[in-house]
């Protein structure tokens, strides 16, 4: 029995451990309602974990809470900080930040992306589902419309886009788990 017991433990954590580093392409195999993004929210839940494509390996090693530790990828253009749940890009013609704050008093997590659009900023504010919750535009709330959501969806697609469209296929498929534990979640 002790014997079982001690191999059920390192599985376990074998398990949660591949389950978080290969979340984005589970994400984007769980059968999921309208509506809902799993994979924007498997990144952002899972950013220290997951597979980042062209990042400076040797700046990602020293990634414990508290400290102000990040790297930039792509050209220097994004910013990775992963105590904060927190990505950041800014050129000449987009600000664009995504992140997750702990101060909702209902689920204790906020998901958020901001950009500049011209001299506005709007956030738009999004469950842990990934579904759009709340539109902002200048600390004003307003209806949502169809451009607010392309502008989300551009905005999300230079964010994420590259990690979506580079992320890796686990040796050891653990598909069946990740819908267990969230296809109710997403649907």
């Amino acid at each position: 029995m002790m014997g079982l017991f001690m191999m059920f433990v390192p599985l376990s954590l074998l398990a949660k451990d591949n389950l978080a580093k290969y979340s984005v392409y589970y994400a984007g195999n769980l059968p999921h309602k309208n509506g809902t993004d799993p994979e924007l929210v498997a990144i952002i839940d899972n950013l220290d974990k997951i597979y980042i494509p062209n990042l400076d390996k040797s700046s990602r090693v020293d990634n414990f809470l508290g400290g102000d530790n990040y790297i930039y990828s792509n050209g220097k253009k994004y910013q990775y900080f992963y105590d904060a749940k927190q990505i950041n890009y800014k050129d000449s013609f987009n600000e664009l930040q995504i992140e997750k704050n702990w101060y909702s008093k209902e689920t204790n997590k906020i998901y958020y992306l901001y950009f500049m659009l011209g001299k506005d900023y709007i956030t738009e504010f999004f469950d842990s589902t990934g579904k759009i919750t709340l539109f902002e535009k200048n600390d004003d709330l307003y209806k949502v419309t169809k451009v607010d959501l392309k502008k989300f969806k551009e905005s999300k697609d230079i964010l994420i886009g590259n990690i979506i469209k580079a992320k890796q296929k686990p040796v050891i498929n653990l598909q069946f788990i990740y819908n267990y534990l969230n296809q109710s979640k997403f649907n």
